[in-house]
């Protein structure tokens, strides 16, 4: 049977413990709030700051998924100095923008 819960003053609601620790909430989080079909429906939500967008463009996603593939699948690069590794990443920042 699903938890109760009572509206209390200025409209809030105390969520069940039950269901803030199966959600990982914690205080301060964010939730978005839906009426749908006579029901209240709350999902937790990230927000993202607008200087931190372009970590989640679909161009960098698809960046991030190729690359946990290649790790997953063993390649992995060694280097013998961050300057190395420096010139390695700005070859592939190049070819990336060429594409």
């Amino acid at each position: 049977m699903p938890d109760l819960v009572k509206l209390r003053s200025r409209a809030q609601v105390t969520l069940p413990k039950e269901a803030v620790k199966t959600l990982k909430l914690k205080e301060g989080d964010n939730l978005s709030v839906e009426v749908a079909n006579g029901k209240v429906i709350l999902t937790p939500i990230a927000v993202i700051p607008r200087d931190e967008l372009w970590a989640w463009s679909s161009k960098m996603r698809g960046v991030i998924e190729k690359s946990r593939l290649e790790v997953n699948e063993g390649n992995l690069k060694e280097y013998d100095s961050v300057e190395e590794l420096w010139q390695d990443l700005q070859v592939a920042e190049v070819e990336t923008d060429d594409q």
